[in-house]
């Protein structure tokens, strides 16, 4: 089993999934009060209250037992997944009241709450700490691997792998990582010259991800000091790798919808805590930066189109607008409550697979 207690699996999941938690539900909550929607509940957490209050507004804000999530449950709402109920469909302050583009307005204000609260731990880490960018810049070539035998030297640059641009030696390596045996093309200045160079990682197998992953074999430059970055810059560097870390996580999503996805890249609840609990152990910077990536990952996924999830509702907003009348409420409840199911029984999956996992 993990090295880590109870309590630091326990304190490093819910300092990580609160914060993270409580911007999502405040988006959706902050915006449905702009257009004039009453909000019953406003929960961290699902299952029994623990501890609420209930504000002038008339919201009852609560934290439930099931720390796994949370959700805003507006007037109108049949359940904590915003399934829509015929009793409201026309009453005053309901959220099927409320115009079309405000519906769409309060759903995707969740997830863009998620990415600006990463954006902004980025660039709170990077004015006070400083962001260390190490060029993508080939500093040693070791013998006998990938890069020797496609010919790579000191001093080459890659600019680009596979198409994708690559911004420093981080991003060149994450897309090495993520390709065990694959052919990759890489671009590579030498000097003044552009050309191009067939690289094919070495598969090998990292006990601690539980996955196969991409070796290529070479080192980076001489690695600078930390630069604290001002305000506007910070802010450019939060955002600029807050977009490329979405598109990681669709290029993973991609590998498991076309069954791809290696053991190592599955996980859960209680994977989130094993991994949180050993961050906060490592200092108060490399969890912030976690927080971060996890707050963007939960704002992307919202977004698919499945039924329960953000994105589902935003299908059902995007199709109303299309055809220009709202879907049934029976059809969008019963897409609802069946996406609910599989959610449901998706997260006790993966919270049995993990705890195996960990006693293995």
């Amino acid at each position: 089993m993990s090295e880590l207690g109870f309590t630091d699996l326990l304190l490093g999941f819910l300092l990580l999934i609160t914060p993270v938690v409580y911007f999502h539900e405040l988006g959706h909550y902050w915006v449905a009060r702009k257009a004039g929607v009453v909000v019953d509940v406003f929960s961290i957490g699902f299952g029994p209250e623990i501890y609420g209050w209930t504000a002038q507004s008339g919201t009852r804000w609560r934290l439930s037992a099931i720390p796994l999530g949370g959700y805003v449950k507006m007037r109108g709402d049949d359940d904590v997944a915003s399934t829509p109920s015929n009793n409201y469909q026309n009453a005053e302050g309901s959220f099927l009241g409320a115009g079309l583009y405000w519906r769409m307005a309060i759903v995707a204000a969740g997830p863009a709450a998620n990415f600006i609260l990463g954006i902004l731990l980025f660039a709170a880490v990077y004015m006070s700490v400083g962001k260390q960018t190490i060029p993508a810049v080939v500093g040693e070539v070791m013998p006998n691997t990938p890069a020797a035998s496609a010919g790579l030297l000191p001093g080459d640059k890659v600019l680009a792998i596979d198409g994708i641009g690559v911004r420093d030696f981080s991003d060149m390596r994450g897309l090495v990582v993520e390709s065990p045996g694959k052919a990759l093309s890489f671009v590579v200045q030498r000097g003044t010259r552009e050309f191009e160079l067939t690289v094919t990682p070495e598969v090998r197998f990292n006990k601690q991800l539980q996955m196969n992953i991409g070796v290529l074999g070479v080192k980076s430059p001489p690695v600078g000091e930390f630069q604290r970055l001002g305000l506007t810059a910070a802010i450019g560097a939060g955002s600029s790798d807050a977009f490329h870390m979405s598109v990681v996580i669709l290029r993973s999503l991609g590998r498991a919808m076309t069954g791809n996805m290696q053991q190592g890249e599955v996980g859960g609840p209680v994977r989130i805590a094993e991994i949180s609990g050993t961050v906060l152990n490592q200092g108060l910077v490399p969890f912030i930066l976690l927080t971060a990536v996890i707050s963007i990952n939960l704002g992307l996924i919202n977004l698919l189109p499945i039924p329960a999830l953000d994105g589902g509702h935003l299908a059902f907003f995007l199709l109303e607008a299309v055809i220009g009348k709202p879907v049934p409420l029976r059809i969008q409840a019963l897409l609802m409550r069946g996406g609910i199911t599989i959610l449901m029984g998706l997260t006790i999956f993966l919270v049995v697979y993990d705890v195996i996992r960990l006693f293995q």
